[in-house]
């Protein structure tokens, strides 16, 4: 049981230290208070629609930080939120909140099943995270030009 639960542990600071390195290569320098929003195209769009992503960083401390993120879908107007924590020092990220479900995370942790939720939902969550930020850096599409000002 213990070598399994130690399986998890492993997995689940895996997730957190890719999301972290993903992360780093959609926000540089990610000490600080930035917002900033991108477009994700749409799968098999014809009129190419675009999803609307919002990243609100707001620095707690030298060693965390809190990014909110908002995706506005096109097609049923609905809105994709996660909020993650940044452990600066560690190169972690975890999801603390997910479409409002939880204040924490930690609420989970006790049992197997609390609320309808499965004990393995930290790791579900931080497996979107991992997906949905690869999907940002792959196909991420800024709103402004950005182009030097020596052209």
């Amino acid at each position: 049981m213990y070598q399994t639960e130690y399986r998890k542990l492993k997995e689940l600071q895996f997730l957190q230290a890719t999301n972290f390195l993903l992360l780093t290569k959609l926000i540089p320098n990610i000490k600080g208070d930035k917002n900033f929003v991108f477009n994700l195209p749409v799968a098999n769009d014809k009129n190419k629609n675009t999803s609307e992503v919002k990243f609100k960083l707001k620095k707690m401390s030298d060693y965390t930080s809190n990014l909110e993120v908002l995706m506005k879908s096109p097609i049923n107007k609905k809105t994709l939120k996660l909020n993650l924590r940044i452990y600066h020092e560690a190169k972690l990220v975890e999801v603390t909140r997910f479409q409002n479900f939880h204040v924490s995370l930690l609420e989970i942790f006790q049992t197997s099943f609390k609320f309808g939720f499965l004990k393995d939902e930290r790791l579900q969550w931080n497996t979107f995270t991992k997906d949905f930020l690869n999907l940002c850096v792959e196909e991420g599409q800024s709103i402004e030009t950005f182009i030097p000002s020596w052209l």
